[in-house]
């Protein structure tokens, strides 16, 4: 596409000047561009494209979507060059003078000059389409009021060609609004774009703000939007970046519904690519909004038919299922009446989703939303964080949520082992039947080293891809901040795990594995299996305290500490991990904290990849190479 010239641009804002309403006539024709949809890297604020071909890519999304009119409603649709401007401009700030005076040759600037008005008058008529443009570039450096007037001038060199662009004052709206509206159509639709603060006095127009406009629109024709209409709020009183969260809360102000609208800053007025990306959110939010707003009366729906179904169990059922069996199975009673309500209410999500009429009006949003999601759309850093942040919280699940229940240990555990610069990080992996503590408060093969064991976990560089699972290690991806950084789980440097230590930390709030000298009275613990841990742990480690005290009466504390440091149990047989673990006075204590967990179904492939790692084959070497 030809790139339009400085002199073609003054025209179009000259003409803006002198036409009341303004309507920007469309020139040329744009031809449809093929549109490159890979992107090598997230853009950020204030990267390409540059204006050329930012109106490439509206014109295909305008195409697509068959918008054909853009209206744009502004009390500062007025671009004014005219005396009144720059008198006020004068009477706002007097240093303006001399940025004016080499427009107004002659003429003293100041308001005790009381022939300012018409040597002023005299002098813009003097001045060519370049002059006026140069002055009014002058007069919005001046005043923030002038400023917001001639940035609507920029509005043309970002819209596409071949679509009419109307920029009208809120009275040529009200005489206006019928004919526009009318003229809408499935074939031909308009985006229109609303001021927030219209700053207008006329009780006769019914509105004084762009909501009341859009409320208006949405209760007399609410079929219109995103069939026939598109509408978008083009303020100044949103900051560029913050659209989506004003959004919100000028939904709550202007009791207005989400789908209606979306705010966009005038700012990106002046960053293409922002104000591209504040378009197309404006024009998808229509259809994504109308299926979140389906799923959300589903879920509702949904969530009222499972607690009643959950409050109709008998409490029988609900006795066996919630308290005798996890008591069989070392369960926690919370864990299985989390489980129990999982079921109930994924099946009636899905009977609810499923019903036709929704199906269809969820299928058509869904089909309008992709028929454009490929059209330039760019993922921005800020979109691809918050994407990665969500990816992160259905693979990882928070040290707060394991701990803060006294969870018992589950296969794809993490822990922080260490100290300072010798933290390091460390992944639990077992066969979830081997770790569960049954009623007695033991385990089937406490003793035997296969049962789970501790794997050192690295992260790699941030930014690098977690690569792919070759058989001696297995990749974890989004692990860490905020899901922007993979990890490594390094299987031939793993270590048999002694349980009995790391199980402490099912007894920490904060997940650290430590057991004081006296049991807490206040504990709460998630089974009855695991109070009789409690005992099994403490006469574990209360052999120890009495061969440890045993020698401190027989032979004083230096002999007592060389045995507590020998005989202290380990977290693992790794020579590194005799350093990890203090005893004091009947207290035990390890630098090792529960910092978080896999999630199913991650942490099961990380068990099965350590079992194929366990069998691979061993190959005789070939003798026969040179």
């Amino acid at each position: 596409m030809a790139k339009t010239s400085k002199p073609a641009k003054a025209k179009a804002a000259v003409a803006l000047v002198t036409a009341q309403p303004s309507e920007f006539p469309a020139e040329a024709t744009l031809p449809q561009m093929e549109v490159e949809v890979g992107i090598k890297a997230p853009p950020t604020e204030g990267d390409e494209p540059a204006a050329d071909d930012t109106r490439a890519r509206l014109a295909q999304l305008f195409s697509h979507l068959k918008i054909t009119k853009i209206v744009f409603v502004d009390d500062k649709a007025e671009l004014q060059t005219d005396t009144g401007a720059v008198i006020n401009v004068l009477a706002a700030k007097e240093t303006a003078r001399e940025a004016l005076a080499n427009f107004f040759p002659g003429v003293v600037l100041t308001l005790e000059n009381d022939a300012l008005q018409e040597q002023v008058t005299a002098r813009l008529g003097e001045l060519d389409a370049g002059g006026l443009t140069a002055l009014r570039e002058v007069l919005a450096a001046q005043s923030d009021d002038a400023a917001e007037r001639e940035t609507l001038g920029r509005l043309q060199d970002l819209l596409p060609e071949a679509a009419t662009a109307h920029l009208l004052t809120p009275h040529a709206w009200h005489e206006q609004r019928d004919t526009l509206i009318g003229e809408c159509t499935e074939e031909c639709r308009t985006l229109f774009l609303f001021d927030q603060e219209l700053e207008v006095n006329d009780a006769t127009l019914g509105f004084a703000k762009g909501s009341d406009i859009i409320r208006d629109m949405a209760e007399k024709e609410k079929a219109g939007f995103g069939t026939r209409w598109f509408c978008g709020m083009l303020t100044h009183t949103v900051a560029k970046g913050d659209e989506v969260t004003s959004w919100r809360q000028l939904a709550k102000s202007e009791s207005l519904n989400l789908r209606f609208f979306m705010p966009i800053a005038k700012a990106t007025l002046d960053d293409a690519p922002a104000f591209y990306g504040a378009i197309y959110r404006t024009l998808i939010n229509t259809y994504c909004q109308t299926m979140k707003s389906l799923a959300q009366d589903a879920f509702e729906e949904a969530l009222k038919d499972a607690l009643e179904r959950f409050a109709d169990l008998d409490p029988i059922d609900f006795e066996h299922m919630v308290v005798k069996s996890s008591e069989v199975e070392g369960v926690s009673e919370l864990e299985t009446l989390i489980r129990l309500y999982g079921i109930i209410q994924k099946d009636q999500v899905k009977s609810q989703i499923l019903q036709q009429a929704r199906v269809g009006e969820f299928a058509a949003a869904a089909r309008s939303a992709k028929d454009i999601a490929d059209i330039g759309r760019a993922l921005s850093a800020t979109s691809q964080g918050r994407l990665h942040k969500l990816r992160r919280e259905e693979l990882y699940e928070s040290d707060q949520l394991v701990n803060s229940y006294n969870d018992p240990l589950r296969n794809g555990d993490l822990f922080e082992i260490g100290e300072g610069d010798d933290l390091k990080l460390w992944v639990l992996i077992a066969q979830p039947c081997d770790l569960m503590v049954r009623s007695n408060g033991k385990r089937v093969r406490e003793e035997n080293f296969k049962v789970a064991v501790l794997a050192p976990l690295r992260t790699r560089p941030l930014g690098d891809e977690a690569g792919a699972k070759d058989g001696l290690n297995f990749s974890l991806e989004h692990y860490d901040h905020g899901g922007a950084q993979s990890a490594v789980v390094l299987f031939a440097d793993a270590t048999p795990a002694n349980l009995q230590v790391l199980d402490l930390a099912v007894f920490n709030k904060e997940g650290r594995c430590q057991l004081a000298a006296a049991p807490d009275p206040a504990m709460n613990l998630p089974s009855r299996a695991w109070e009789r841990r409690d005992a099994e742990l403490r006469n574990h480690f209360g052999k120890v305290t009495k061969q440890i005290e045993v020698a401190r009466t027989a032979h004083k504390d230096t002999v007592a500490d060389l045995l507590s440091a020998a005989i202290i149990p380990r977290g693992a047989p790794k020579k590194a991990f005799a350093k990890y673990g203090a005893y004091d006075g009947g207290a035990f204590s390890y630098p090792i904290r529960r910092c978080g967990r896999i999630r199913d179904p991650l942490a099961a492939s990380l068990l099965t990849a350590y079992s194929r790692f366990l069998a691979r084959d061993a190959h005789e070497h070939d003798y026969s190479k040179a």
